[in-house]
């Protein structure tokens, strides 16, 4: 390996752990700090300052992301916050600064795609099969563990182009059986329901622009139904708990995993009260426990303490207030506006993983976890290269 391979290798050391570490060690986010750093020296001794102008000169993106990392750190030390969340906003700020985006060419990503989904499923199976553990006591908290899962299997679907290499599809078809089957093991439900919308949303795309080869989608399909035949046990076991859920909820009974939800979001106005603007902070916890006491709150519900609320938009809301909601929704919403910018297969992966991360904060808060936030920002960031519109990546 050359001089140039090894800078290149180490430039690409946060990719790399995104795809490895990020998925199977708890701490992993720590780590991903360290893997930054390395990949920020490597980059100024081999590339100087000129990637570090380029992205500032041209990624609105980047600006944002500065933006909310700098309102991230006042609300911490306002009124508290999440160590994970300013951790990973200051790492992936710094690093993405730095970045040369030109890196994350179409065989970076499909080999780091298929490393991810062939680790996504592995865990999954390790813990679910052979140890039998419930996920519940999974290492890695399994909703953000499935929502890892299922970005490649997103990428890998946004990477199945009409003009791909039949290496590429082939490579892109197995990426995608496996992170599918990975995602299917962890029994998310919001996750299995967000990859469904995000997957048709871009196969809406590519039927649209003609960009779909319909042999290889047919492929892709007999695989997705034969995935679905095999986890047939997960799957029934998990729509029978749902209509069960559902039934009890329509009785009056809100005390189930659906109904505690309904419960949390409910509170959202109650908990602000006279802290719209900037939130409660570490404060939510103990306004929580006045609503208990005022007897808004159930016993049920205050014996789970959350330690959020299952919905990132309302937690957004309760913790940072309005103006930290609206950072949050021009985070989700800026990419979508920069996909003009980019090329065909980029837009893809970029809208794929900007409504993949939308549709699961419905139900979930990815944005709070170090793993899944630190996926997103790279992933997003790293695949606005404003330079390559016209090529095939």
């Amino acid at each position: 390996m050359n001089k140039a391979n090894i800078f290149k290798l180490l430039m690409l050391l946060p990719y790399i752990w995104l795809s490895t570490g990020l998925l199977v060690l708890r701490n992993s986010d720590k780590t991903m700090i360290i893997m930054m750093v390395i990949a920020i020296i490597a980059t100024l001794i081999h590339r100087g300052l000129a990637p570090i102008k380029e992205n500032l000169r041209n990624d609105k993106t980047l600006w944002l992301l500065l933006v909310i990392t700098g309102y991230a750190l006042f609300s911490y030390y306002y009124h508290g916050g999440s160590s994970r969340e300013i951790r990973a906003l200051i790492g992936a700020s710094l690093f993405l600064i730095c970045f040369p985006r030109e890196l994350l060419t179409q065989k970076v990503l499909l080999g780091l795609t298929l490393l991810g989904s062939s680790l996504c499923l592995a865990y999954a199976c390790y813990y679910n099969l052979y140890l039998n553990v419930g996920r519940s006591n999974w290492p890695i908290n399994a909703i953000p563990f499935a929502t890892m899962c299922a970005v490649f299997g997103v990428l890998a679907i946004a990477q199945l182009s009409r003009t791909s290499s039949l290496s590429v599809r082939l490579q892109a078809i197995l990426a995608l059986t496996l992170s599918l089957t990975g995602v299917i093991f962890t029994e998310t439900r919001g996750i299995w329901l967000g990859f469904t919308i995000t997957a048709a949303i871009i196969l809406l795309l590519k039927v649209k622009n003609k960009g779909i080869n319909w042999k290889y989608a047919t492929i892709g399909l007999t695989a997705f139904l034969s995935i679905g035949f095999m986890a047939k046990p997960q799957l029934e076991q998990r729509i029978e708990q749902t209509q069960a859920e559902v039934n009890a909820i329509t009785s009056g009974n809100l005390n189930t995993s659906i109904g505690l939800r309904f419960q949390m979001w409910k509170l959202a106005p109650d908990m602000l009260q006279d802290n719209y603007i900037l939130g409660l902070g570490d404060r939510h916890a103990l306004r929580f426990d006045e609503l208990y006491k005022l007897g808004f709150i159930s016993k049920e519900l205050f014996n789970f303490k959350p330690a959020h609320y299952h919905n990132q938009y309302l937690d957004k809301l309760i913790k940072n207030g309005v103006f930290g909601l609206l950072l949050f929704l021009v985070l989700i919403i800026v990419p979508i506006t920069q996909v003009k910018y980019v090329s065909t297969n980029r837009k893809y992966k970029i809208i794929g993983i900007v409504s993949l991360f939308a549709i699961a904060s419905l139900t979930d808060v990815p944005f709070n976890h170090g793993q899944t936030l630190s996926m997103y920002l790279l992933l997003i960031c790293g695949l606005i290269n404003y330079n390559d519109k016209e090529k095939s990546l």
